[in-house]
C-alpha cells in the first residue's frame, strides 16, 4: 500500500521535471530568436550620409527669409548662387558660435558646404580670415589704379567688388563721397561695400525771393541759393536755414535715400523789395565781370540794389563790353553778353585769339537728362561747360526715372574731358507724395551690378572718360 501511494507522487515529480525542461527550451528558443532578430535589425542600419559635399567661399548677397533661401556670389567660380536651407542649417560666426539666418548682413564674407544638384545649403560660417570695417566716413576709393584707403590703411579692390543698399546690389559707381560705408575684406583686398547711410536729394520750390541768399542745412551744407538747385544731401532729419535780405526763415525736412524732397518756399512773406536778383549769362564764362566798377561772382545769382547800374566784362582774347541794367526788384533779371574774339592780321592772314580759352567738360549721356555739377544745374545732356579741377558730384536726373549721383575727378589741366554716364533706370513708383508739408518723390534702388569705383574721393569709372 506504501508503495501505491508513492506512484502518484512520482508521477507529480516527473511531470513536473518535463515541464522545467520544456518551459527551458522554449525560454532559450525565444531569447535565441530574439538574438537572432536583434543581430539582424543591427546588421540593416547604416552610418548618415552626408550629401553636403561641395564647399566654397562666398559674399552673402541677400537672405530670403519668407520662401528660406539666401542669394550668394562665389569667389572662386566667379559664380551667382542661389540655395535654399531650412531649420537644420547650421549658422555660425567666425568663432563657431551659432547664428541665424537673419543676423547675416550683405557683403559678408563666408565658407559654405552645400548640394549642387539639390541647391541646398548644409552650413555656413563666416570666415575667419576676413576682416570688418562698419561706419566708415573717411575713405578714398579709386579704381583708376585700383586701390582703396580706408583712414589711414590702404587696400587693394578686387575687380569683381560687390556693392549693397538698402538690401539690393547696387553699382559702385552711385556712392558718393557723401555715403557712410561698411567694408568687408580678406588680406589686402577690398571684396565688398555696404552703404550704412546713403543720400537723398532737396530741391527749392517758388525760391524766387531767395535766389542770390543762403541755404543751410543742419551742420551739413551751407550754400548760395541758385535757380534750379538739386540739392545732393545724406540721409536723415535737419532743420533748413534759409536767409537772405530781410528773410530768416527755418524749415524741418526729412531727407531719405535715393529720394527727392521738394521743399515749396511759396509761402514766405516778401517784404518790399529794396533791392533785386541779377543772372548773368557772358560768353566766355572766363570773363571777369564788374558792376559799377565793383568786381562781382556771377557763378551764383547777384543781388543788386534797385536802379540803374553799369556791368562791364572782360576776357583776354576778346573785345571788352559794357552795358546798362535796369533792376527794378519786381522779377529776376537775366543779362545776357557775349564778347567778340579779338583778331590780328599776321602775314596777310586774319587769325582769331585764342589763346585765353578754357576747358570744357562734356556731359554726353545719358541724353535728355538734367545735369547738375555740385548741386548747380548746368543743362540737359548732351551740355558742354567750363572746366574746374578738382572733386565734383554730377548728379542727374530725368521725369520718370530714379536720380542717379556719381563722383568724378577732373585734372588740373588745359584738355576738354567728356563723360558718358550709365542709363538711368526707370521708376516705376514716380510720382508725388506730401510727406511733413513737403513733397517726396521716390526714387527706388534698382537691381544692378556693377564693379566700379573711385573717390571719398569716389570717381565712376564705370563712364566714359576722354580727354583730348
Amino acid at each position: 500500500m506504501k508503495i501505491k501511494k508513492n506512484i502518484p507522487q512520482m508521477t507529480r515529480l516527473t511531470l513536473c521535471g518535463l515541464c522545467l525542461i520544456l518551459t527551458g527550451c522554449g525560454a532559450a528558443s525565444l531569447a535565441q530568436e530574439s538574438t537572432f532578430e536583434s543581430a539582424y535589425e543591427n546588421s540593416g542600419e547604416e552610418e548618415p550620409v552626408n550629401i553636403y559635399t561641395s564647399s566654397a567661399s562666398v559674399i552673402v548677397a541677400s537672405v530670403h527669409e519668407d520662401v528660406q533661401s539666401i542669394s550668394l556670389f562665389g569667389i572662386e567660380r566667379n559664380e551667382a548662387m542661389e540655395l535654399g536651407y531650412d531649420g537644420a542649417t547650421v549658422v555660425q560666426d567666425k568663432y563657431g558660435s551659432p547664428m541665424s539666418m537673419a543676423q547675416l548682413k550683405e557683403g559678408d564674407i563666408a565658407v559654405i558646404t552645400y548640394n549642387r544638384e539639390l541647391e541646398r545649403l548644409g552650413t555656413i560660417s563666416l570666415s575667419g580670415d576676413a576682416w570688418r570695417y562698419e561706419g566708415v566716413a573717411r575713405y578714398s576709393l579709386n579704381q583708376g589704379n585700383g586701390s582703396v584707403t580706408i583712414g589711414e590703411e590702404s587696400f587693394g579692390m578686387e575687380s569683381n567688388l560687390f556693392a549693397f543698399s538698402n538690401g539690393q546690389p547696387i553699382d559702385v559707381g552711385q556712392i558718393i563721397h557723401q555715403d557712410v560705408l561698411t567694408f568687408n575684406g580678406m588680406g589686402n583686398k577690398v571684396m565688398s561695400i555696404t552703404v550704412d547711410q546713403g543720400h537723398g536729394y532737396l530741391e527749392l520750390i517758388n525760391d524766387e525771393a531767395l535766389l542770390g541768399g543762403w541755404i543751410e542745412v543742419g551742420q551739413t551744407l551751407i550754400s548760395q541759393i541758385a535757380p534750379d538747385m538739386l540739392l545732393t544731401i545724406p540721409e536723415g532729419s535737419y532743420t533748413v536755414r534759409l536767409s537772405s535780405d530781410q528773410i530768416d526763415e527755418t524749415r524741418d525736412i526729412t531727407i531719405e535715400r535715393d529720394k527727392i524732397t521738394s521743399l515749396d518756399l511759396g509761402d514766405i512773406e516778401l517784404p518790399a523789395p529794396e533791392n533785386g536778383v541779377v543772372i548773368f549769362e557772358v560768353t566766355p564764362t572766363t570773363a571777369k565781370i564788374s558792376v559799377d566798377n565793383e568786381s562781382v561772382t556771377t557763378t551764383y545769382p547777384v543781388r543788386l540794389s534797385l536802379g540803374l547800374h553799369m556791368v562791364t566784362a572782360e576776357a583776354s582774347g576778346y573785345d571788352s563790353l559794357s552795358q546798362y541794367i535796369q533792376v527794378d526788384g519786381n522779377e529776376t533779371l537775366t543779362v545776357k553778353m557775349d564778347l567778340a574774339q579779338q583778331t590780328t592780321v599776321s602775314a596777310n592772314s586774319l587769325s582769331t585769339s585764342d589763346e585765353s580759352r578754357q576747358a570744357q567738360i562734356t556731359i554726353e549721356a545719358p541724353e535728355g537728362a538734367d545735369v547738375y555739377q555740385d548741386n548747380l544745374y548746368m543743362g540737359i545732356a548732351p551740355v558742354t561747360y567750363a572746366k574746374t579741377p578738382g572733386d565734383h558730384t554730377i548728379t542727374l536726373r530725368k521725369a520718370g526715372y530714379i536720380t542717379r549721383s556719381h563722383n568724378i575727378i577732373v585734372a588740373d589741366d588745359d584738355k576738354d574731358v567728356s563723360y558718358s554716364f550709365p542709363d538711368l533706370d526707370q521708376d516705376g513708383a514716380y510720382g508725388q507724395n506730401t510727406v511733413s508739408g513737403n513733397s517726396v518723390k521716390s526714387d527706388k534702388t534698382s537691381t544692378v551690378s556693377g564693379n566700379t569705383v573711385s573717390g571719398n574721393s569716389v570717381s565712376d569709372n564705370s563712364l566714359t572718360d576722354n580727354s583730348n
